[in-house]
Formats: structure tokens, sequence, C-alpha cells
């Protein structure tokens, strides 16, 4: 057979098969990445609710939903976060509708504040005071990428963001070992009275640096209206794909879970 008649019969199906791939990857089915972490009671292990995360691009920010789920599935709190700029130090907002709790970090007309409000209470803000090392939110996990070497040789000092504080936290985050496949980090209070505040323990992956499990108290309160103390566990298995869709769904759902945390 002449190569030009064979040439001829190809093209079509490669110029297919590109398009096929270049749809796929433009594809809604691909747009986001997902994955489930249990929050389970520090002291007895119980669970106390599930955290759906998601990842995908708002724009030119990358973002993350974070969806609190009850024991039974009813969802009851909602964070979202916003990098742009600084990866260690995005925006977010979190709200739990059981208490009308919320909190969080925001940009308008180019400056950044903090806010939080409790219930039906007054908000209160204040501008993000510039701070050497800061870290917000979420952005500890950018923070230890970054210094994932140096944290294998010495302790590193950086500044972490309290919300209902409207301040930063200078704290001291040290490697404790490295075994099992995983990086066990300790992050204490860089303060004289630091040893009286427990430190917070976390776990990452030696090979894909993410957050295997987390120790200490979290963003969601108590009934007193105080962080409560857990452990997060993530899955050792990489996040799944799901599409645009789910994410929106997400960021839509009713806040109607009212569990006891």
């Amino acid at each position: 057979m002449p190569l030009s008649v064979v040439e001829a019969a190809v093209r079509p199906r490669v110029r297919c098969a590109a398009l096929a791939a270049c749809l796929l990857v433009a594809s809604p089915l691909v747009a986001a990445e997902r994955e489930e972490a249990r929050a389970l009671a520090r002291d007895d292990g119980r669970l106390l609710y599930r955290e759906v995360h998601y990842q995908d691009h708002d724009g030119d920010a990358a973002r993350r939903v974070v969806l609190y789920r009850c024991p039974d599935g009813a969802a009851f709190a909602r964070k979202v976060v916003r990098t742009q700029g600084v990866a260690a130090q995005p925006d977010f907002a979190f709200i739990d509708a059981r208490s009308g709790y919320r909190e969080g970090v925001r940009t308008q007309g180019g400056a950044r504040e903090i806010f939080v409000q409790r219930g039906d209470a007054a908000p209160r803000t204040a501008a993000l005071p510039a701070t050497e090392g800061a870290v917000i939110d979420a952005g500890f996990d950018a923070a230890v990428r970054a210094r994932w070497s140096a944290l294998g040789e010495s302790p590193q000092r950086l500044s972490f963001l309290l919300p209902e504080r409207l301040t930063f936290m200078p704290v001291r985050v040290e490697k404790v070992d490295d075994a099992g496949g995983v990086r066990r980090l300790r992050m204490s209070v860089d303060r004289w009275f630091g040893f009286a505040v427990a430190p917070i323990e976390l776990q990452y992956g030696l090979e894909d640096r993410r957050l295997r499990e987390f120790a200490g108290p979290g963003t969601v309160r108590d009934a007193r209206g105080k962080p409560r103390e857990v452990r997060i566990v993530f899955p050792v298995q990489p996040p799944s794909r799901v599409a645009a869709t789910e994410v929106a769904a997400a960021l839509a759902e009713p806040l109607t879970g009212r569990c006891a945390t």
C-alpha cells in the first residue's frame, strides 16, 4: 500500500485521538480533587465528624473547599480557602451554622483583614499585620513543604494566625522522626509559657509530603465555643478526581447538621 494512502487513513484517527485527549483534560469530570478525612476525639477516639476536602481553581486562585459533615452525613460547617500570591498566606472563610461562628481573612481593596464573629454578636476585625514567617490556616501545608529539607535539619520558627485573637502566635515546628513512611512533626508555642500549652502533632507522607494526620485543637468548636481537641486522619491513598459540579454542590449545600462536637 502506498505510504500516502496509509498516512491518509491514519491522520484522521490521530486527530480524533488528540481531540479526545484534549476534551478529556478540559472535561469537568477531572476538574477537581477530593479526599475525605475523619475527625476523631483526641481523648477517646470516637468519630466526631468528617471533613470532605475539594481542591480546584477559581479563576486565577487555587481553591480548597472543606465541607464538615456530622456522622449521619448532614453538613454543619464549611470553609473556603483561596490562595493568590504567597502560598502560606491564603484568604479563607469558615462558618459553623450550628452556632453562627465565623472567622477568616479577606482581601478588600488591596488590603487584608482578619474577621471573627460569634453568633449574633458584632463582628470584630483587624488589619492583617505584616509578620515574618506568617502562616494562615491551610497555608501551613505549603509552609511545611517549602521548608521540608530545613525541617529535616533543625526546628523552624513560624507565626501562626489565631483569628479569634486577631493576631499571630510564634510557633516552633520540629521533626520528631522519619519512620514507617511518614515524617512526624511537632508544633509548639514559641514563648515562655509554651510548656503549658499541649503541642500539635502532625504526620506527613515522606514520599508525597501530604498531610496524613493532625492531632490538636481543630477549627471546629465544642458546645462551650472552645476549639475541639481532635485527631484528623487523612487517607493514605491520593485524592480522587471529581467533576466541578461536585464542588459547586459542596458550596451550595445547606448547613443543617446539628451534631455535638
